[in-house]
């Protein structure tokens, strides 16, 4: 008989050696938008700390005034217009592609100015690229532009990949792009983020929503799963700030 993916992430959370750390981060935060206040309703429930990765040239005054109201949730700049300049048959890509490196680099600190401003302290200075891409080359460069952190999707490569940047990835997407942007059901994202916990090494696990293409059924899986996380007393649900000052991976 098989384990049902809620007891299986249970049972690996209380099988870990040690607390399990894990981060919540949602991406293409800009506009104010009904599932935004969903989300954001969600994290305050559920007392779940959230790093909103907001596309600069996105923002809303309506939209900085929502997530301003939500003590739980922090800011994280993704990209600067979330514009694809892939160069076919290549993969989207804001960070590179046929876009000219200077002038990346000037929007992405005009696009960091913005939300410092827009934000204040809960503003983090780290970069979230579009699509989870960029540009190796522009990655050196990057603590010269301000940014503290690199945030893309999967296993890190590197604890630092350069001097004075960390990187902060998340591993669960609640999205299956793949297969038309489909949500995953319960038992998918369940059973997925136990394998993750099986395999934990000390690196922060990272759960990945989307609101603007999450409808009612995804909200209610993303709380079951934080549900679980937070009543369990072996992990450990971190927000930004917090990985960032205390982090030793």
């Amino acid at each position: 008989m098989s384990v049902p993916p809620e007891a299986a992430l249970v049972a690996a959370l209380g099988a870990s050696p040690a607390p399990v750390v894990l981060w919540w981060r949602d991406d293409d935060a800009g506009r104010d938008h009904p599932r935004l206040a969903s989300l954001l309703a969600l994290a305050e429930r559920r007392r779940a700390p959230v790093a909103l990765a907001v596309v600069p040239e996105w923002l809303e005054e309506a939209c900085a005034a929502r997530i301003l109201g939500c003590p739980l949730a922090t800011v994280l700049q993704h990209g600067i217009a979330h514009a694809d300049h892939a160069v076919p048959p290549g993969k989207k890509i804001e960070l590179g592609g046929s876009a000219d490196h200077a002038a990346l680099a000037r929007d992405l600190v005009r696009g960091r100015e913005r939300l410092a401003a827009a934000f204040g302290a809960r503003f983090r200075p780290v970069l979230v690229p579009p699509w989870n891409r960029i540009d190796p080359d522009l990655v050196p460069g990057l603590p010269a532009l301000g940014f503290k952190a690199l945030s893309t999707f999967g296993r890190r490569r590197a604890a630092e990949p350069v001097m004075g940047l960390r990187q902060v990835n998340t591993h669960l997407d609640l999205v299956a792009w793949r297969e038309g942007g489909r949500a995953l059901s319960p038992e998918e994202a369940l059973s997925a983020l136990a394998e993750r916990v099986r395999a934990y090494d000390g690196e922060p696990i990272g759960i990945l929503s989307h609101h603007l293409v999450m409808g009612d059924a995804a909200l209610a899986t993303l709380d079951r799963l934080l549900t679980l996380v937070q009543d369990h007393p072996k992990a450990r649900l971190l927000g930004m700030g917090t990985l960032l000052g205390e982090a030793r991976w």
